[in-house]
């Protein structure tokens, strides 16, 4: 799979290259899907990462066409004590 060429970083001007990540999706407060395996441009140096349009576009349409039946992981939610 040809990587996608990234400027560099906008924030510290580091090197950003491409990485298959998995891409938290959230409605508001609320997590609604992980997205695994999104190609994603990711600084070496500070870790700002950079989502193509087409890759957003993309994971738009997976998440509205999502079946019922997609893999499903139980997560903790923990509350910060100060």
């Amino acid at each position: 799979m040809p990587t996608y060429h990234y400027d560099d970083c906008t924030f510290c001007s580091g090197r950003v290259t491409e990485r298959l990540i998995a891409k938290p999706c959230v409605w508001g407060d609320r997590l609604v899907a992980l997205v695994d395996q999104v190609p994603t441009g990711v600084c070496e140096q500070c870790g700002e990462r950079y989502y193509r349009t087409a890759v957003l576009k993309r994971i738009d349409a997976v998440l509205k066409g999502r079946r019922q039946h997609a893999r499903q992981i139980r997560l903790p939610v923990l509350e910060y004590v100060r």
